[in-house]
């Protein structure tokens, strides 16, 4: 099985289990950051920073941003009947970001533009 979607289907488990769910999700951090390609990753809560791993150019702001992001993505998804948010990919020029909506915590995974995250993050 893809292994990104095997943490993500573990954390979404222990969400109710507080401190086995935010260690997970440092866990998934640490983790996340091995994979070749991959420049960052992050947990943030309400825009707020839980865990970080890797380089960012500045983690505060892009767990900010998350928080836009995801009101924004919500609000889109309820305005189109698209279901609840699971995830985001925004892509610029030379970087992207893929976010991942898990409890109460967002995931951001930063990486290269052509760097296919779900080839990288398959095992």
């Amino acid at each position: 099985m893809h292994w990104l979607r095997t943490q993500v289907e573990r954390l979404h488990g222990l969400a109710k289990e507080r401190r086995p769910f935010l260690t997970a999700a440092a866990e998934l951090t640490a983790a996340t950051v091995r994979h070749e390609g991959v420049t960052a990753c992050f947990v943030c809560h309400d825009g707020l920073l839980v865990e970080t791993a890797g380089r960012a150019v500045d983690f505060e702001a892009l767990s900010a941003m998350t928080q836009q992001w995801l009101v924004a993505g919500k609000e889109a998804a309820a305005t189109l009947a698209l279901g609840r948010v699971q995830q985001m990919v925004i892509v610029g020029d030379e970087h992207k970001l893929a976010l991942f909506v898990i409890g109460p915590l967002a995931v951001g995974i930063l990486s290269p533009s052509e760097v296919v995250l779900s080839r990288v993050l398959a095992s």
